[in-house]
């Protein structure tokens, strides 16, 4: 149960307005957008860590395009 309370608080911080805050758990400023965009994309798929794969689904491409260019590689 504990870890489920746990999940739920990190998923909620981690997804305001639509648009994930990365950088509240990642550092992403090594990755290019290509590859947050490429990785994002997989989750949205159903593939890797299934919190990750939980928030992804919750966005649309346009969402994912969006998190690449804010948190990808300047």
């Amino acid at each position: 149960m504990k870890k489920l309370v746990l999940a739920s608080l990190v998923a909620g911080f981690a997804v305001a307005g639509n648009i994930p805050n990365c950088a509240g758990c990642h550092d992403l400023s090594y990755l290019s957008s290509k590859e947050i965009s490429a990785k994002m994309h997989k989750f949205k798929e159903g593939q890797g860590n299934p919190m990750m794969v939980n928030i992804a689904k919750g966005l649309s491409d346009e969402d994912i395009e969006k998190v690449a260019k804010e948190y990808g590689k300047k």
